[in-house]
Formats: C-alpha cells, structure tokens, sequence
C-alpha cells in the first residue's frame, strides 16, 4: 500500500518541493479522471484501488481528497497565489490546479450554492480572448476569488472583471463626450433595429424552410446524408439567429438622451442599461495574455462598432 507511516507530509510530496514517484503520478490521474467528469467520490474509490493512503495510513474519503486538491501547496503556491520559494518539483502544474478550483466552484454550484452575484457587463461574445479568439465567460479562479472573465476555450487568458468593467466603461463615457457622439449613437441604434427586424423576418421563416428541406426528402430529390446535413445546419443557423437577436434587443431604448452628466448616469443606472450601451458602442473586447502586466491598458483593445454603408 502507498503512503503509510509518513505522517506530517502533504500527499503526493516525499518532503516540501520533492513528488513521491508513485503518490504523484495517482493524484494526477484522479485530477483527469475529475476533468472528465468523474465524480469526487468515485475518484477517491479509484485512489483506494490503486492503493494509495494517506499519510497516516488511512483510505481516502471524498472530503479528504477534496482537502488535498484544494490546498496551494499541491501545485507549489502560497495562499495568496505566489510560487513558494525553492519547490522544485510540483504534484499539479498551477494553471491545472486553477483548473480544478473552477471545477470544484462549478459543481458547487450546481448543487445548489448561491450563484455568483456579480452582473457580467460583457459576456455573451462582447469579451473576446485575442489569443484564440473565442468568447469570455464570467468566472472565479476559486471560490474567495473577486469575480473575473476567463476564455471559454483556451481557458489560458483571464483578467478582473471590475478592473476590465471600469476600463471599457472609462472609453465608453469618452467616447459619448465626443463631439457628435449622441447622433451617432442614434445612427447605430437605427442600424440595430433594421437588423432586428430582419431577423425576425428570418426566425419566423424557419418553419417554411424546415419543411421546404423535408419536402425535397420525400420527393427522393435529396439523399438522407444530405437531408440530415441541411436539417442539422438549418437548427444550428436558427439556433445562432435566436443568440444574435437576445444580443441585439438589449442595445436598444437607451434613456440617455437628455442625460447631460454621463458619468453621474452611468454610476447609478441599471445594469441593463449600461449592458445595453456597452454593447451597442463596441462590437469586442479583446483581451489579451499576461505579459509582465495585469493593467488593462496593457492587456485590452476595443472594437468599436461601425454604422453600415
């Protein structure tokens, strides 16, 4: 059996900064097996199979393991996050063990944990990764950790979500206080609004063109591969055309047209409305990796959006 009369260790470690041969390499599939999905419970029984104890000598229970996979020294850190001096060797690298914590809050709160109170002002594709380009959701590096935006693909790129809000908000008050600022506003908000109609006009037709695609099926005009490729594309475009017309209605009647002081507006208007604002000044967010700096001036472009020709 693997870890028995080594009492005073951390599992997984032979001594502060050495990795047991064999504790390490267990811990390190039962974090996969969890990233697939496996409950915390059936990777405990799993560790137990394999033969691993802990550090007293006894199996593991869930709440022990979850313990251990919780602790900052597994993957090197302090508590506050920073790489303890002279850990050579680690059990899990620390953008896994971040991994983890998220998936440790994610599930949380699926079990029925209050979800997180704070109103993301650019999820929904606003905030965009510039590393590999997809969209950025709102989340916690762990469950004490201020609210922040991480990719929802890459998963590499994350910023403060207050810092980044107060960043894109700053631009976006400069930018309305710009000479011929509010026109142009109105210019845009006329361009959201012929898009919604059309694509309301598109939604409503999806019935017609659905039947149109089963119709040329059962006539034997099209083979069944190629009448389930237009079925599924058909949903999918439907599916993204419903998206894009949730995203755009929130752009639209925003009271800010006798508003004079914007700034004393924006610290006490509804989220809604500053969502709405936002999202109708800037088509992205681009966030980009940490190079040396966690300043958003550093790390963060903005696309503004342009009226149509």
């Amino acid at each position: 059996m693997i870890g028995v009369n080594c009492v005073g260790r951390l599992s997984g470690y032979v001594r502060a900064g050495v990795v047991h041969p064999e504790e390490a390499p267990l811990l390190r599939e039962a974090v996969t097996l969890l990233f697939g999905g496996t409950p915390e419970a059936e990777a405990t029984r799993w560790l137990t199979s394999k033969g691993m104890l802990t550090p007293r000598g006894n199996e593991f229970r869930r709440e022990v393991l979850h313990r251990l996979l919780t602790n900052p020294r597994l993957a090197g850190l302090e508590g506050n996050g920073e790489p303890i001096d002279g850990w050579d060797e680690r059990v899990l690298e620390p953008d896994v063990f971040l991994r983890l914590q998220e998936l440790f809050t994610e599930r949380s709160e699926k079990r029925g944990k209050p979800r997180d109170a704070h109103e993301y002002l650019m999820t929904g594709g606003c905030a965009m990764c510039d590393e590999c380009t997809a969209g950025m959701i709102g989340s916690r590096a762990h469950s004490e950790a201020p609210p922040s935006y991480k990719c929802d693909d890459c998963g590499k790129t994350r910023i403060n979500a207050e810092k980044l809000e107060d960043f894109v908000a700053e631009h976006v008050l400069a930018e309305l206080l710009k000479p011929g600022a509010r026109e142009r506003l109105e210019e845009l908000e006329c361009d959201i609004e012929a898009e919604i109609a059309r694509l309301k006009e598109h939604i409503s037709g999806a019935d017609e063109r659905f039947a149109g695609i089963g119709d040329l099926y059962g006539r034997g005009l099209m083979v069944k591969a190629a009448f389930v490729a237009a079925q599924k594309a058909s949903q999918e475009d439907l599916r993204l055309s419903k998206l894009r017309l949730k995203h755009l209605e929130q752009m639209t009647d925003l009271p800010i047209g006798d508003v004079h002081d914007l700034v004393a507006w924006w610290h006490t208007a509804p989220f809604a409305s500053k969502r709405g604002l936002v999202l109708l000044e800037v088509e992205h967010v681009r966030v980009g990796r940490v190079e040396g700096s966690h300043a958003p001036e550093k790390r963060v472009l903005i696309d503004w959006r342009q009226l149509t020709a």
